[in-house]
């Protein structure tokens, strides 16, 4: 009986902390909004923002679009955060906070 306890406690908090965390990445119009407006200021110069699922070539390397960042099925909020927070060539640092990389990653997913 002690054990089935513990692993009903451990499934509550589990479901606790799942919900917690599907919370912390919502993607509400203003979020979204406020990605879209933080895309356009630092990331338009590479990425195009809005339509096309193509890619451009920066530094002999294809950028993709948002839309075809998007449209990757396998993509998940925390990968779009930890590329966007991890630098890597061509991409320049950024300092961006993580609410900052949060709106622009919802931005991106909301173009799905």
């Amino acid at each position: 009986m002690i054990v089935r306890e513990r692993v009903l406690r451990t499934l509550r908090i589990a479901a606790a902390v799942c919900a917690v965390s599907s919370l912390a990445h919502a993607q509400t119009p203003a979020t979204i909004a406020r990605g879209r407006e933080l895309a356009e200021r630092a990331c338009a110069g590479c990425h195009a923002i809005e339509g096309g699922a193509g890619s451009t070539i920066v530094e002999g390397t294809n950028v993709p679009s948002f839309s075809a960042i998007a449209g990757r099925s396998y993509v998940t909020h925390q990968q779009l955060q930890s590329f966007i927070m991890t630098p890597h060539r061509p991409m320049p640092g950024m300092s961006l906070s993580l609410s900052d990389v949060d709106a622009i990653v919802a931005y991106i997913l909301s173009l799905r």
